[in-house]
């Protein structure tokens, strides 16, 4: 390695920049050279739109991370400051050798006989031992003409037909005027009727194009020859006046010709443009709309295979091999080997090869790179039909197709990093909350268990433990055991509904069962209150899981217990109704502020409220509520007249004891 020189690439906001950079890393790495990025910042840098600055910015972090060094100068004029950068250069242990350049696409009228600021560069350099590479950044192969703008020739027997007819009205209309004017006068004027035969051929012209004003104008041509000079009805001139005029007016017939060609190839350029813009608008909002990649490629395949009528193949890299380049969407397309090798090499090169371009390799295939400010993310494919004029337009389209198809999908993998790194946060926000549930909350239970069994194993060892104080020991430790079980089970329990784990098996039940077993399962934890149980007004049955609907009723009635002062009265009224069933867990606590009477559902709500004197993950509700959505039920809950709360488990599937549903 020399160490003694550098390869810059000068950039820009040009969309294909990632070109410039791709080509002055691979050469760097050829000639093992450092290479550097250079960007010269002019008074214009401020004037240009949000958009271009970012994407400047964007490319000169890209280059940052491919092992570029960055140059940031300023000047008042883009040639200047890079002139000035390279002559500094020399002056240093690293001077500039080698500089990359690119050359945009000059498509307008005057802009080819302007000289590009590529081309500038290399006359203003030419004095230092550098050498430029100038390499063009247009997607296309081909430069418009005037005659681009012309149709290909459309040898329609309609359109010939319409011509030949206009040359007859002409004809017709000719005669008519000879039979209604004197016969002096018809001499004197009679070569004003090529005026009809012109009007022939520049409506042929407008309407048609170019072949049939040519055929009505060659076929008036013909029929004044034939019918209107001298001698008549034969097919020659005989007199220099005749010879002058027919060539005047067939001159004029081909001047119209290719006027009227040109002005109706504008028109359907115009035409066909206005349906591409909406097109690619109707291509842009339906593929922006997708979430996912392959939802994406598919609508961009399915719209373009129609905008186009021509077959459309998207590749992309693999995960594993992000060198490579592999069909993605459709599922196969036939290859051969001219069209690989042409892929490869834009996918390698980053340059638009295939049909009509310098890398043909005698493919019916078009590819171009799919480029984003980060590099490029793959490659669209084309099979062009014989058809299609390989024109200016035509490339411009393409590229402007692949740059729109490149925006949407790096769009969707935009969003899908954030959606990770939203998963991934709110996985650790959770975390972190189940982690201070569990070293408080569960804690607190155990210290109980713990301190209770120590405490009656002291007092049994020194023989002062009496019954009482032994009962009261061994039912405190009971008691804070099942509330840690009924902590851990939540834990467990949620985790299973969200992973999907669990099977509700519905069956029919007595309703006033699995309130019964709560009871009886609760009996410690209620023990300083009183439940009151209130039947239907007729049996009937409900269909539920008989097990996961213990468990919400467990959560509810642990939860009224929990903030319900000592010694009140906890209500679980039982109520049969037209449409279902209803448990009414109803409280004497200080009821549930409004704004927060939908987030106490939320997953560890608890943990969001100062009070933190009574124990438990958060997760009782939100369990409650996702067991009882999952069997078609309903859970609400309200503040009742008396101001504690009042929570509703809806169930929609009731009968009656001998089988018949309740209607």
């Amino acid at each position: 390695m020399s160490g003694h020189s550098q390869i810059t690439v000068c950039i820009d906001a040009h969309t294909k920049t990632n070109i410039l950079l791709r080509a002055a890393q691979s050469s760097a790495e050829e000639q093992e050279l450092p290479w550097s990025v250079l960007y010269v910042e002019t008074p214009n840098h401020y004037r240009a739109n949000k958009e271009e600055r970012a994407r400047i910015l964007r490319f000169l972090t890209h280059a940052e991370a491919l092992g570029a060094v960055i140059y940031h100068i300023e000047d008042t004029d883009v040639i200047k400051g890079i002139h000035r950068f390279v002559q500094d250069s020399f002056q240093t242990e690293t001077p500039v050798t080698h500089l990359i350049v690119g050359e945009s696409s000059r498509e307008g009228v005057f802009d080819q006989f302007r000289t590009s600021l590529a081309r500038k560069l290399v006359r203003q350099l030419r004095n230092l031992p550098t050498q430029i590479q100038v390499i063009p950044l247009a997607s296309q192969g081909y430069k418009s003409g005037w005659f681009d703008r012309l149709p290909r020739p459309d040898f329609s027997l309609y359109k010939i037909a319409f011509a030949l007819f206009s040359v007859l009205l002409a004809y017709g209309a000719s005669e008519l005027l000879r039979s209604n004017i004197p016969q002096i006068e018809w001499k004197i004027n009679s070569h004003n009727i090529a005026a009809f035969f012109l009007l022939a051929t520049v409506i042929s012209a407008l309407r048609y194009g170019m072949i049939a004003g040519l055929v009505s104008g060659i076929a008036g041509f013909s029929t004044i020859n034939y019918f209107y000079t001298k001698p008549f009805e034969k097919f020659a001139l005989l007199h220099t006046g005749d010879s002058l005029n027919l060539t005047i007016f067939l001159g004029a017939s081909l001047f119209i010709s290719f006027l009227g060609g040109y002005n109706r190839a504008s028109h359907l350029s115009l035409v066909k443009k206005e349906k591409r813009s909406q097109a690619l608008y109707k291509i842009h909002r339906l593929a922006s709309a997708a979430t996912e990649r392959n939802e994406a490629l598919k609508i961009l395949h399915e719209e373009l295979t129609e905008l186009l009528e021509m077959e459309v193949a998207f590749f992309m890299p693999p995960a594993v091999n992000p060198n490579a380049i592999e069909l993605v969407y459709p599922q196969q397309v036939d290859f051969n080997d001219a069209d690989r090798n042409s892929l490869e090499t834009c996918w390698d090169q980053v340059r638009t090869t295939g049909l009509g371009t310098l890398f043909s390799r005698k493919t019916n295939w078009r590819f171009e790179p799919l480029l984003v400010p980060s590099g490029e993310i793959g490659v669209i494919g084309l099979k062009v039909p014989a058809n299609i004029r390989l024109d200016a337009s035509f490339g411009r389209l393409l590229t402007a197709l692949a740059d729109q198809a490149a925006s949407i999908l790096e769009r969707l993998e935009l969003a899908h990093m954030m959606s990770e790194s939203q998963m991934r946060e709110e996985r650790e926000k959770l975390r972190a909350m189940l982690l201070s549930s569990v070293s408080h909350d569960l804690k607190t239970p155990l210290a109980s268990i713990i301190g209770s069994l120590s405490v009656y194993k002291r007092m049994r060892k020194s023989d002062r433990l009496v019954p009482e104080i032994a009962d009261e020991l061994t039912d405190t430790a009971l008691s804070e055991a099942q509330r840690l079980d009924s902590f851990i089970s939540n834990i467990l329990d949620m985790t299973r509904i969200e992973s999907g784990d669990i099977t509700f098996q519905a069956e029919w039940i007595d309703p006033m069962e699995p309130l019964k077993s709560v009871a009886k399962r609760l009996k410690n934890r209620l023990s300083e209150h009183d439940l009151q149980i209130i039947r239907p007004d007729h049996d009937v049955e409900i269909e539920i899981d008989l097990m996961m609907t213990e468990q919400v009723l467990q959560n509810i009635l642990d939860n009224a217990a929990k903030y319900s002062p000592t010694g009140t009265v906890i209500k679980a009224i039982c109520r049969a109704e037209n449409k279902g069933f209803s448990y009414i867990i109803q409280d004497q606590g200080s009821g549930i502020p409004e704004e927060n009477r939908q987030s106490v559902f939320d997953k560890y709500e608890r943990l969001k409220q100062t009070d933190t004197k009574v124990a438990g993950t958060g997760l009782g509700l939100a369990i409650a509520k996702a067991i009882i959505e999952k069997q078609n039920g309903e859970i609400h809950l309200r503040n009742h007249e008396a101001g504690g709360a009042e929570f509703t488990l809806f169930f929609p599937n009731v009968r009656t004891k001998k089988e018949e549903k309740i209607k």
